[in-house]
């Protein structure tokens, strides 16, 4: 989880920005079907990663599956 959180965190950011807020992330789909926290999140999903003072996070949007076309359990990850 550590190396998608920081491959994504600056998609598409300016790289010495201090922090990349929830209103800063850009949304990205997943390019293949990806495990995460206990959940494979469907190739597309679209996503967001930033982070706040103490944690980073990864939300994915509504309407996200899982690769079986399954609602997933979680849509928030904190990092």
């Amino acid at each position: 989880m550590e190396l998608f959180f920081r491959k994504h965190l600056r998609y598409k950011q300016h790289w010495n920005k201090k922090n990349i807020s929830m209103s800063d992330a850009i949304w990205q789909p997943l390019e293949k079907d990806t495990y995460l926290d206990g959940c494979v999140y469907a190739k597309n999903s679209l996503f967001k990663v930033f982070e706040t003072t103490n944690f980073g996070w990864i939300v994915f949007a509504s309407g996200t599956k899982t690769s079986d076309g399954n609602i997933p359990n979680k849509r928030i990850i904190r990092y």
